[in-house]
């Protein structure tokens, strides 16, 4: 397995490790609840740098994007950030993405770990066509996530410009230590926060300030799965994957269907759009003692209509949930189901998603910031 820059630095922290992507990962330092309570009640600190990360520049960078990206990239302005898929020509999803606009020459791009050398390989066999260069950059540098109500106002003393002043889903060069980092609004826990890439060379000084000078709580794995899970954010492999297409994975509000514009998979995608799709994803809670897990059966009167795509205890809510996708009807709110949990069904309700909302992620009114990318289901 391969192993973070700061491996070391969490094994003395007495993580607990296990295996992600095909990186030792650091499931958890104390125990999953009391670090996902950290991090809806304070803040917490993630090292996501198994996460991939390109730069692609040249002047036709964005018009490549355009056309491989599903969503709207040419709404994209500088210093903006924005959610989109990647898809296949049959219209399966080859990745979940978040592109950062430098101008319209450079962009940054960060990946998911499992599928980082497909997509690197996907992305380079087009670049020729548009003159582009494409890098990897992810071995140049440590990515930490901050999040939590009280994570912008901890970062502010050591970061300029201030990261409170961000507004959410935009980016920034700024200085934090003497240095230059890569510093965004964006997250995947449903609080606000940031995401910074720091040089990897110097990343051990800025994990240690972060969780020493100022007393973020390291945070694992695992409660970064419950955080997301209650923020109804999707996890590659789970909610998408190769064989489910945009709509199937409760993600169709993110792809353009604009008759003069073309992207990979638009013909497949307006063909799917124009017949109808048999499935959707939705929020389940358990009406009855069980835990749903990813892949259980849901059922409608005893019979098996769809299945648990994620699922666990909502630390913040204290009840079973999960996310599944299921047949069209039985995906409307307040349809009772069942899922079947050992051998048994057990009652369950669809309900509206997310499960945990923070009001603080909304956007102000008269607030610009390009592309609504903010909630991830609709």
């Amino acid at each position: 397995m391969k192993q973070l820059p700061l491996h070391s630095q969490h094994a003395a922290l007495q993580a607990k490790f296990g295996e992600f992507a095909g990186f030792d990962m650091p499931l958890y330092y104390t125990k999953p609840l009391e670090e996902h309570h950290a991090v809806r009640k304070d803040a917490g600190v993630f090292d996501i740098s198994h996460m991939g990360q390109f730069m692609l520049t040249g002047e036709r960078t964005g018009e490549m994007l355009h056309y491989v990206l599903s969503s709207n990239v040419r709404a994209l302005k500088n210093g903006q950030a924005l959610y989109s898929l990647m898809c296949r020509e049959d219209g399966g999803i080859l990745d979940d993405l978040i592109l950062y606009r430098y101008d319209a020459s450079r962009y940054r791009m960060i990946v998911n770990a499992a599928t980082r050398e497909q997509d690197f390989l996907w992305l380079l066999d087009l670049a020729g066509q548009f003159d582009v260069r494409i890098d990897d950059i992810t071995s140049s540098f440590c990515l930490f996530a901050v999040q939590g109500p009280n994570a912008l106002g901890k970062l502010d003393g050591m970061i300029a410009p201030r990261p409170s002043s961000m507004a959410y889903f935009t980016f920034m060069e700024a200085e934090a230590l003497g240095q230059e980092i890569f510093l965004a609004r964006t997250g995947y826990t449903g609080e606000p926060g940031l995401e910074m890439a720091v040089p990897v060379e110097t990343a051990d000084g800025y994990w240690r300030h972060l969780v020493e000078e100022l007393g973020i709580t390291p945070i694992g794995l695992a409660a970064r799965d419950t955080l997301r899970l209650e923020a109804c954010l999707p996890l590659y492999g789970h909610e998408m994957n190769l064989q489910r297409h945009p709509w199937e994975s409760g993600l169709g509000w993110s792809v353009r269907m604009n008759q003069d514009e073309d992207f990979i998979g638009k013909m497949a995608l307006t063909a799917i759009k124009a017949v109808g799709f048999p499935y959707r994803l939705v929020g389940l809670e358990m009406a009855a003692r069980g835990l749903p897990r990813e892949d259980y059966p849901v059922l409608q009167k005893g019979s098996e209509i769809g299945r648990v795509t994620s699922g666990g205890l909502s630390p913040t809510t204290g009840k079973a949930i999960a996310l599944a996708r299921v047949r069209i009807p039985n995906h409307k709110t307040g349809t009772p189901l069942q899922v079947e949990i050992r051998g048994k069904g057990v009652d369950a309700v669809v309900v509206p998603r997310p499960f945990y909302k923070n009001p603080a992620l909304r956007r102000k009114k008269g607030e610009s910031t390009g592309p609504r990318r903010i909630k991830v289901f609709h």
